[in-house]
């Protein structure tokens, strides 16, 4: 038996098994392309939604009514898991927590997730609070319109989650899972804090991605179907073109070349005979190939423009994210962002970056003006203000966290020339009230600053209180020179 194959039939099956190959590769890249684009932004998005949420919530409606939750789960003896949900003994266990249901703070706060729940358009946003020594964690409140866990139902941890065992302000970064009761579902965590900075709970956020993964593989389906319909219109023009443009010049060549071995005088005038372009063919083929990388940058093309509405999701979360943590009136950061700063410090300082202070500004007079003047002039005082801060502590960022209070965060620059800026600043004041302008923009204000100090410093708070401290000393002295 003759196993032996010309070149014809070799030449089909290379291309043959080179467009499987390449189809087979651009669909698989596709296929792991999508899913993880769609992955990183679902995972953002509810990253930046559970951090909005910690936020947002009342703080300290959420700590009174976890510690009273906590206070009846460690009361009882014999605790029953949500693995029994449905059983006499968990309908009982759950009913010793239904009071808390009756709580104004209980009410206010599903009142606020359920807000924020229909806002972001997810699937669910709850309060809970993790027991670090029995690895699981106990429902506070979950805003869910259906299947709602209630208060005092728990579930362990998952493994992926035992990070915040060591590092409780870690929450629960977004994981993906796929279980048959609640499908493809991204969930993450975030911790809630009070106005003293204690961890209260935890906001947690659960967003469906099964749509999205029915329109994935849909879209890959329909991919897989146009690149296997595309390589065999490929193969098939090949061969033809194989068939009919080099084959038949090769066996020309063949001829030609036994004419050369019989007779070299011949050799010439064979040759001329013969047109051959070798060019025409690997064109033609490079051709084919070129338009079905034009046909595979379309399909990426509509995978871009997924990626792009995802992305859409992303800066929509961002500009409300940006929006929670600018002052409406001057233009500046506000509370939220300090706080957000302030637990940046505190990492800072855990790895060793200490240089860092803090400067209180508090504006005097307000109430006078307010009532003498009415709050509008009030307003502008405190845009004044806030514009002079801004001005003299040029490289530092600036809060507004009070009516009439601010602070700025020292650092590099303004750091080093601290006294100096204190002594512009008060310069500043002080030429405002030789000016020919309204009673309102004459504005006076108390400073005071503290630098960090490991000698007499444990924390960012106790920094802050020696500032606010060298602020009311100042504001005394002022009126006692008045």
């Amino acid at each position: 038996m003759n196993l032996k194959l010309n070149i014809k039939k070799k030449i089909i099956i290379l291309i043959v098994i080179f467009a499987t190959i390449l189809s087979g590769v651009a669909l698989f890249v596709s296929s792991r392309t999508i899913t993880k684009m769609v992955d990183e932004n679902y995972q953002n998005r509810t990253d930046e939604i559970a951090a909005t949420v910690a936020r947002v919530i009342d703080a300290d409606a959420a700590e009174k009514l976890t510690k009273e939750l906590m206070s009846v789960y460690y009361s009882i003896d014999e605790k029953v898991g949500s693995e029994e949900w449905g059983t006499p003994e968990f309908d009982a266990y759950i009913a010793k927590y239904e009071h808390l249901r009756d709580t104004d703070e209980f009410k206010l706060l599903l009142n606020q997730l359920r807000s924020l729940q229909e806002v972001n358009s997810v699937d669910c946003i709850y309060l809970i609070n993790v027991e670090f020594d029995n690895k699981q964690f106990i429902y506070v409140v979950d805003a869910a319109l259906e299947d709602e866990c209630p208060p005092g139902c728990f579930d362990p941890l998952y493994e992926m989650n035992y990070g915040i065992i060591e590092d409780h302000d870690i929450g629960f970064p977004a994981y993906i899972t796929n279980t048959e009761e609640y499908g493809w579902l991204v969930t993450s965590a975030a911790p809630v804090y009070n106005g003293k900075g204690d961890l209260v709970c935890y906001a947690a956020v659960d967003v469906s991605m099964d749509d999205i993964r029915k329109e994935q593989q849909d879209f890959i389906s329909s991919l897989a179907i146009a690149l296997i319909l595309m390589t065999v219109a490929i193969c098939v023009i090949t061969i033809r073109i194989i068939d009919s443009s080099l084959v038949k010049p090769l066996n020309l060549l063949s001829e030609a070349a036994l004419k050369y071995r019989d007779s070299k005088s011949k050799q010439k005038a064979s040759f001329d005979e013969i047109e051959i372009k070798t060019g025409d063919e690997i064109e033609t083929l490079h051709r084919s190939m070129v338009q079905m990388e034009r046909d595979i940058d379309n399909y990426i093309e509509n995978l871009d423009k997924t990626r792009q509405q995802l992305t859409s999701t992303k800066q929509e979360a961002e500009e409300m994210n940006e929006l929670a943590h600018k002052d409406s009136l001057t233009g500046i950061r506000n509370k939220l962002a300090y706080d957000q700063e302030d637990e940046k410090l505190r990492k800072e300082l855990k790895e060793g970056k200490n240089e860092f202070g803090i400067a209180i500004v508090d504006l005097n007079d307000l109430k006078s003006i307010n009532d003498n003047y009415g709050h509008d002039c009030g307003n502008i005082s405190i845009v004044k203000i806030a514009r002079i801060i801004c001005e003299v502590f040029l490289h530092s960022p600036v809060f507004r966290i009070g009516g009439d209070e601010f602070a700025v965060i020292l650092k590099n620059n303004d750091y080093d020339k601290i006294d100096s800026l204190i002594e512009e600043f008060n310069q500043r004041l002080k030429a405002l009230e030789q000016e020919d302008i309204e009673p309102w923009e004459k504005v006076g204000a108390s400073i005071g600053y503290a630098l960090y100090d490991p000698t007499l410093d444990n924390s960012v708070d106790d920094v802050f209180r020696r500032a606010d401290q060298d602020m009311y000393q100042k504001k005394k002295e002022m009126k006692k020179g008045r």
